[in-house]
């Protein structure tokens, strides 16, 4: 199976496997043989064992499942309230399931490798709102730049979240520095909040 994880070779295998070259490191407990390339069918595999029904995958984890770079080791599912379930016999190792009530669950989204992921607007909108500012700014800033999210839809979805939800305000700010970065104009009401604040920080 490709790409080859822990359940397929077993752990020790495994880890000499990408000690020895044999594979490369693609994901949690996951490799991927160095002649083949990768591809979001085969990102979004190596999730489709942990992620219950119902959910839709967003934030990082949909943008590196979209446009590759480091798995992130949070992954962030948006569902209706009260659907939230671990999946039977999921082997979450390495991956760190959050549940969230969100625009991703009616918003558009599209099936990849037996999985549902938000659009790559949203994805990148709810990166600003719930992962570490850091890593969710390089993120989409690469998103971007590689034209696989489209900027007027990030600032659309930023600004018209509602601004009680939570990280609302802080992903406002960060699309603020985005844009900046990016030299575009974000959509009005984008980045009402531009004073910073302490890494982990949200307005209330």
């Amino acid at each position: 199976m490709i790409p080859v994880s822990a359940r397929d070779v077993g752990s020790v295998a495994l880890a000499r496997m990408l000690r020895d070259g044999v594979l490369l490191p693609l994901a949690p407990r996951h490799g991927m043989p160095p002649d083949l390339p990768e591809s979001p069918r085969q990102r979004a595999a190596c999730l489709a064992p942990v992620v219950p029904a119902h959910t839709v995958v967003s934030g990082l984890a949909g943008l590196w499942i979209r446009c590759g770079g480091a798995a992130p080791s949070v992954v962030d599912l948006v569902g209706a309230r009260g659907l939230h379930r671990a999946k039977p016999g999921a082997d979450a190792r390495g991956w760190t399931l959050v549940f969230h009530s969100g625009g991703a669950a009616s918003g558009q989204r599209e099936e990849i490798g037996g999985i549902v992921v938000a659009s790559a607007e949203r994805c990148a909108a709810d990166a600003l709102r719930w992962r570490d500012l850091g890593t969710a700014i390089e993120a989409v800033v690469v998103a971007v730049q590689a034209e696989r999210a489209d900027p007027a839809g990030i600032g659309t979805l930023v600004a018209g979240d509602n601004p009680r939800g939570q990280g609302a305000a802080r992903a406002r700010s960060a699309w603020g520095a985005v844009s900046t970065a990016l030299g575009i104009a974000p959509a009005p009401g984008a980045c009402d909040v531009v004073r910073p604040s302490a890494p982990g920080a949200e307005s209330p």
